[in-house]
């Protein structure tokens, strides 16, 4: 009966259920997909790349479930903000404490049972096709990738419906030490905060300096190492709230005392945001940083997508070498944007590579100067045939022009045109190719390299890489599990943080339903309550964005060392901070639209 009775008040309440439902199903997806590539210990240890995030993967798995711990909360606060004032009704009815406390139990429990099971299921198939379409565009292959996991299922499932036998337990406990009078009530209580001047300036002086501490402690990672990491998350989360702690209500006040709190609701909304103050702060600090950490993995990924290409387009005189150039491969060239081409006759004796003096003359061999000496830029210059012969012949791009590609070979020697042509061996013509930008070649150049190598594989031991291209196709195997890791984690704070923002402000509905009714039945136009609400939904999202975005300014001073010139973590961070704002405006729209849903009276409510 019990179990009907629950089952009953979730039907009847579906509509409001079915944003807490989405939320968590949502939540639950997310977590899977994580915990699917940090508990799949094949995927780690036969992928090198993450096998060396392993401390990331860790560290954000430990993360993600505090944060889950937190968004829970707030869902479980929603969930109860909707429910208790019929809780008391109940009570008034004649239903005993313990039976109602008990429906509570079990309402909480199935909601988050179906949540955890769809969610599951949505991060199957969310890592099915979501993550092989992030792969696919980053041009990466992680090996021992499945959707289906049952480790990471077992996991998501243990924690989460877990948490929610805790969050039941909670509302159980809250609910039987909380009266009658209380549970009607509740949505009418206010939180008045008590002023004190003198302790909100110190409070926002101390955060400030913690603040500063933190961002030092990140732009010193390369002598605090790992002890930078926690330093800086501790002193700027405290930083963080005793700020907002200090300014929010300095700000209210300073507000209240200007001509702009008497137009409109705008004296309203200042109430509205005074009363909510304590709690907003602690969810803006943690909104701020999650954002912080959202966009700043997002960032990084894209930066390492960005610049591999270009820092791989300076460590070589050339990208690709061909030989003996057939059809196919010279129909793939044209296809390329050609900043340079050349072509040699080479002559193979043993292990030794000839080359006529007088091409080389013709058609001087150009070298690239070293990176450090370029400010990263490729730059690229020709020695006389004298010179080249001392210092350029021995240069490794020149000496594994070899078609075998051999490892342990001998120093390329340059024979003149009759010495040349008198030498029996083996004769190729090579074809060396440098484009201009490789992130505008990047598929026709994998055609050209697996062309080359199908017809030319390297010898036994010759594991050196031929071009820049294959310089890059290194790089992509060492870092580019660092740009799927940064997106990876940087779409998943994303949806976590809006997601804890949304409900935070979405349990606040069940008391703004009486006060904008109030406002309706006075006469308050509703286009004005449109925009109080827009507006107010709109500082408690832009105030953890402007914090996050400065704490990303700063904290991407912590991957300066692994980004060796041309690369810089702020490269291209413009476009990134678009992209992101607008997802971000997104979730604040779709939150504006529930709010307004749960709030707005309707035209023909008028009590």
């Amino acid at each position: 009966m019990l179990t009907k009775l629950a089952l009953a008040g979730v039907k009847n309440r579906r509509r409001d259920y079915l944003v807490l439902l989405a939320g968590l199903t949502m939540s639950a997806a997310i977590f899977y997909m994580f915990a699917n590539l940090a508990t799949n210990q094949a995927f780690i240890k036969a992928n090198a790349v993450v096998k060396s995030a392993s401390v990331v993967f860790g560290f954000g798995a430990v993360l993600l479930a505090l944060i889950t711990v937190v968004y829970i909360m707030y869902a479980n606060s929603f969930l109860l903000s909707m429910r208790q004032h019929d809780y008391g009704l109940f009570m008034m009815l004649g239903a005993k404490r313990k039976r109602v406390g008990e429906l509570v139990f079990l309402e909480t429990l199935i909601l988050g049972t179906v949540a955890t099971a769809v969610g599951i299921g949505l991060g199957i198939l969310a890592s099915k096709f979501l993550v092989g379409f992030l792969l696919d565009q980053l041009g990466l292959h992680l090996s021992h990738l499945t959707s289906f996991y049952l480790p990471a299922i077992g996991f998501t499932a243990v924690l989460y419906i877990g948490l929610f036998i805790l969050a039941s337990l909670f509302n159980l406990t809250r609910l039987m030490r909380t009266t009658v009078q209380q549970l009607l009530h509740a949505d009418q209580q206010a939180n008045q905060p008590k002023v004190r001047p003198v302790r909100q300036f110190i409070a926002g002086v101390v955060g400030i300096l913690l603040v500063a501490a933190g961002y030092w402690a990140m732009a010193s990672i390369e002598s605090l190492q790992l002890t930078a990491i926690p330093l800086a998350l501790v002193t700027i989360t405290i930083g963080t709230y005793l700020i907002f702690h200090a300014t929010v209500l300095a700000v209210i006040r300073g507000l209240r005392r200007t001509g702009w709190a008497h137009r409109h609701l705008n004296g309203f909304l200042l109430g509205q945001l005074n009363f909510r103050v304590h709690d907003y702060t602690r969810m803006l600090t943690i909104v701020s940083l999650l954002f912080a950490m959202a966009l700043g993995a997002i960032t990084v990924g894209s930066g390492y997508h960005r610049q591999m290409p270009m820092t791989a387009d300076s460590l070589g005189s050339y990208t690709v070498a061909v030989h003996d150039v057939n059809a196919h491969q010279r129909a793939l060239i044209k296809q390329l944007h050609v900043a340079h081409q050349a072509t040699y006759t080479q002559k193979v004796v043993g292990k030794t590579t000839y080359y006529n003096a007088t091409e080389l003359q013709a058609q001087p061999f150009e070298l690239a100067k070293p990176i450090q000496s370029t400010g990263g830029r490729a730059k690229f210059y020709t020695q006389s045939l004298k010179t080249f012969k001392k210092d350029g012949a021995t240069r490794i791009d020149f000496m594994v022009l070899n078609p075998r590609k051999l490892g342990d070979f001998t120093t390329p020697k340059i024979l003149s045109a009759r010495a040349f042509r008198q030498l029996k061996g083996q004769t190729y013509r090579v074809t060396t190719v440098r484009i201009k930008h490789m992130q505008d070649d990047l598929k026709v150049l994998a055609q050209l390299d697996r062309s080359e190598q199908k017809r030319f594989p390297a010898a036994d031991g010759g594991a050196l890489t031929v071009g820049t291209y294959q310089s890059y196709q290194l790089m992509n195997g060492i870092f580019g599990g660092l740009e799927f890791i940064g997106y990876f984690l940087g779409i998943a704070f994303l949806a976590m943080l809006a997601s804890c923002l949304m409900f935070k402000i979405l349990s606040g509905a069940p008391g703004d339903l009486r006060r904008y009714a109030m406002l309706n039945k006075v006469g308050v136009r509703r286009g004005l309550m449109r925009g109080n609400l827009a507006k107010e939904i709109g500082i408690l999202f832009a105030i953890p964005g402007i914090m996050g975005i400065v704490d990303v300014l700063f904290g991407l001073q912590m991957f300066k060392p692994l980004m060796a010139a041309p690369m810089s973590p702020y490269l291209g961070i413009g476009t990134t901070f678009l992209i992101f704002i607008g997802l971000y405006v997104i979730y604040y729209l779709i939150t504006l639209g529930l709010y307004l849903n749960l709030v707005m009276p309707s035209e023909t409510r008028q009590d």
